[in-house]
């Protein structure tokens, strides 16, 4: 407040009074303290600065007060500086005096950041009472204009002041406030907004994901051409070769046994001459068979980022709903590849599937005839012609798969650096993604197709920004910024603007109303394969009982496979050695084995898969090596039956070893049938290789009694399947797995097996990791697979009721 020129005189202290002079105006050089302006100042310099008028003051007369005393024992307001009290050194100087002291008016200085220092309470003078009949308006609005200080020390640091009434709405008084500048600034500083916090305004460009080329191969910047170990170029040419191997030998089948009447003298059933015709070459079919299995697995888990590497595709989007990482049918083909272009894939993985009838075929190959050789009529082995050239246009069929397959696998990479064989790799490709918001609410739906518009997404090297020298692999939308689940989050979280039209707010609202299910056990526990489901486990149980009693009982009453049964068709043999008989009773039974043991590929397949949601299920949650980590849809035929027993996966390692023995039922059932001459009632029968025979019994009630182990429990039910890429991502786009730095952008598989093992970090060793509901990035619940438990935050939370 602005005193002017008034002067604080002694007075008696039961009345002080205050004595008004001529009216002055005092300089506010600065926006600190006001004080009395100095008489040797120049009148430019008084001129320069912006004047407030002051009210002036109204004194009463003091009866009591006594004559003016002179000018020297006349104090004057003193003037303060934020630190340390200095006297003005104009000429007019506060005395005070012994026996009244002064006080002395300071205006609230300026915050500087530095805490001054406190004052002594008892050093304090007690302040005296108001002068009855004194106009205090001069008083009160000099408390006010302290009060309403901060705003100006808000406006100097940069702060946004709290809504609040203006000044003028604050109080009635006016402020005296001649120059029109000033006058100006300030009511121009209520209508200004300002942050609250000092804050740093965003970058008009945000860091977008920008395709990068590193100029050199180095270990930390591989060549993005990896491939599966069964898919490069020596496994290929191995396997290339051995079906040459079996295509040559059905073309010397054929032609030698049409030039020299047969290929072996018959001897009799049993004998080694009966297994290499009869049983043998279903058992080499079956082991081209496994491994051709062993290809179809490795191309399904990089066929998704083979496509997404690539750069000839206009949209890719729709890879990640459609393209599935493991087998679920094999019987049925498989026509995605067909729909996304990739013929030469689509014919790779449909030609393999012609197995079907490549092992029944192989089990008619070679019959008995009886034929003159040099005078003599005695039965040999021979080729029945047409089988075998059935067998060399299917083998032919897959050797131009091979070949086809080895040239763009050779020609197109895949954009990988590692194999993908488990949840941890799907992880570090997908650690920055940006394209992880277009999963929102799908881990409750029941399929995870989104609707959308289509969009490209790319697998390959990625700089973070034009500014930056960061370069890292994943899976990213070209030109989109990498802030974008974040951007995207807050998007949704407003309320859709009025120009959406109704379609768009229907499916934002949809959306948001699905992430109250994440809680429902009823969606928990919703999804198993069909063949999984308990009707369909009962069905199994049931057919697969009755047939093997059926097929026990039938085959020994009477003895019948021993002495034989009528063939109900003729055994004669064409010129080229077919006969309906031997054709029937070998390529029937056969068939019935193939289709029971492709039947139980998937069931396998599937607890395969499941075997690491099943141990994220637990309540105390599951290791790293456990779970994420774990590969079992990646593994060998025996390789997974070791690997899940050491495991303690034993319904795992069960399931699998299954997988493999039900693979000798085509090999027995093909081969231990043949037309044979009995001598005694002078007719042909058909009777069974009796050792053959038993050990087919044996397996098929092995095999129907293990439909009672395949009933799965709670733990392996999911919201949805998990058979394809966007499926599986589901249940991890919102986790905060995508920010640990254990993901961060691993240079090996190796690497990323040490983070997560812990042996790098002991802090990590002891993580473990479970499927429930947990807080993700966005700061909403999802269910979803994340740590079970995080500092600072409380733990998943588990479903462990029964579906309702």
């Amino acid at each position: 407040m602005n005193l002017g020129d008034a002067n604080l005189r002694t007075v008696n202290t039961s009345r002080p009074a205050l004595v008004h002079s001529a009216s002055k105006q005092s300089v506010t050089a600065s926006d600190d303290f006001y004080s009395l302006p100095s008489s040797t100042s120049s009148q430019d310099e008084k001129s320069a600065i912006p004047r407030c008028q002051t009210p002036s003051l109204h004194v009463l007369p003091d009866p009591y007060r006594k004559s003016p005393e002179p000018d020297s024992t006349r104090p004057t307001v003193r003037a303060v500086t934020p630190t340390h009290p200095k006297l003005p050194s104009a000429p007019l100087t506060a005395k005070l005096t012994a026996s009244h002291p002064i006080h002395t008016i300071r205006r609230k200085p300026l915050w500087t950041g530095i805490t001054p220092p406190s004052d002594n309470p008892s050093n304090k003078e007690p302040i005296s009472p108001a002068t009855p009949g004194v106009d205090d308006t001069p008083y009160i609005q000099f408390a006010i204009d302290q009060l309403t200080r901060d705003e100006e020390v808000n406006h100097a640091l940069g702060f946004r002041p709290l809504q609040r009434p203006s000044s003028r709405e604050s109080y009635s008084v006016e402020r005296i406030v001649p120059d029109e500048r000033l006058q100006q600034e300030l009511q121009s500083e209520d209508r200004r907004q300002r942050p609250l916090h000092p804050t740093r305004q965003p970058s008009d460009s945000s860091v977008v994901a920008i395709p990068a080329t590193p100029t050199q191969d180095s270990f930390r910047f591989p060549t993005l051409n990896y491939l599966p170990r069964v898919l490069r170029l020596p496994s290929l040419v191995a396997l290339l070769t051995c079906c040459l191997f079996m295509l040559i030998a059905i073309i010397f089948s054929n032609v030698w046994s049409s030039q020299h009447h047969g290929l072996w003298q018959y001897d009799q059933v049993g004998t080694s001459r009966y297994f290499i015709f009869q049983y043998l070459p279903q058992l080499l079919a079956i082991l081209v068979i496994f491994w051709l299995f062993i290809v179809q697995n490795a191309l399904y888990r990089i066929v998704p980022f083979l496509m997404m590497h690539s750069e000839k595709r206009t949209f890719t989007s729709n890879i990640l709903h459609s393209a599935a990482l493991f087998p679920s049918d094999y019987m049925i083909p498989d026509l995605w590849c067909f729909r996304h272009g990739e013929i030469i894939l689509g014919l790779c993985l449909n030609v393999i599937r012609l197995c079907i009838f490549t092992v029944p075929l192989h089990s008619c190959l070679y019959q008995t005839q009886y034929l003159t050789v040099d005078g003599k009529s005695v039965w040999r082995w021979t080729a029945v012609e047409p089988v075998g050239w059935t067998l060399l246009a299917l083998y032919v069929l897959w050797i131009l798969a091979l070949v086809l397959l080895i040239l763009k696998l050779k020609r197109e990479p895949s954009g990988l650096r590692w194999d993908p064989r488990s949840l941890a790799d799907l992880l570090s490709l997908f650690q920055r993604s940006n394209i992880l918001s277009d999963f929102h609410g799908s881990e409750v739906r029941a399929d995870s197709i989104l609707l959308g518009l289509p969009k490209k997404y790319t697998l390959r090297y990625w700089l973070a920004g034009t500014r930056s020298s960061e370069i890292f692999h994943g899976v990213e939308e070209s030109h989109i910024a990498l802030e974008g689940f974040r951007q995207n989050r807050e998007r949704k979280e407003k309320s859709p603007p009025s120009h959406l039209d109704l379609e768009s707010q229907l499916k934002a609202s949809t959306l948001d109303s699905l992430q109250n299910e994440v809680h429902s056990t009823r969606i928990r526990y919703r999804w198993l394969p069909w063949f999984l489901r308990d009707t369909f486990v009962v069905a199994w149980i049931v057919i697969a009982t009755v047939l093997m009693l059926a097929f026990v009982i039938v085959s020994f009453v009477n003895n019948a496979t021993r002495r034989g049964f009528e063939p109900k068709l003729t055994s004669m043999k064409t010129s080229q050695g077919f006969s309906p008989a031997d054709f029937l009773y070998s390529f029937v039974p056969c068939l019935v084995g193939m289709i029971l043991f492709l039947a139980w590929q998937p069931i396998d397949m599937y607890f395969r898969a499941l075997q690491p949601f099943a141990n994220l299920s637990h309540s105390r949650g599951s290791a790293a090596d456990e779970s994420l980590l774990l590969d079992y849809t990646a593994c060998l035929p025996l390789e997974i039956t070791i690997k899940a027993a050491l495991a303690g996966h034993y319904k795992v390692a069960w399931v699998s070893l299954i997988s493999v023995l039900s693979a000798t039922l085509p090999v027995l059932g093909g081969g231990v049938f043949t037309a044979q001459y009995f001598v005694p009632p002078q007719e042909v029968r058909v009777a069974a290789d009796m050792s053959g025979y038993y050990a087919l019994v044996v397996l098929v009630i092995i095999y129907s009694l293990s439909f009672l182990v395949i009933w799965p429990k709670q733990k392996r039910r999911l919201p949805h399947d998990i058979r394809t890429l966007g499926q599986t991502l589901s249940f991890l786009y919102g986790s905060r797995l995508l920010n640990d730095a254990v993901f961060w952008q691993p240079r090996s598989k190796a690497d990323l097996v040490t983070r997560l093992l812990g042996t790098l970090t002991g802090d990590q060793g002891s993580s473990r990791y479970a499927f429930g509901v947990y807080v993700g990035r966005d700061g909403k619940e999802h269910l979803g697979i994340d740590r079970l438990q995080r500092p600072g935050s409380g733990a998943m939370s588990i479903a462990t009721g029964r579906p309702k």
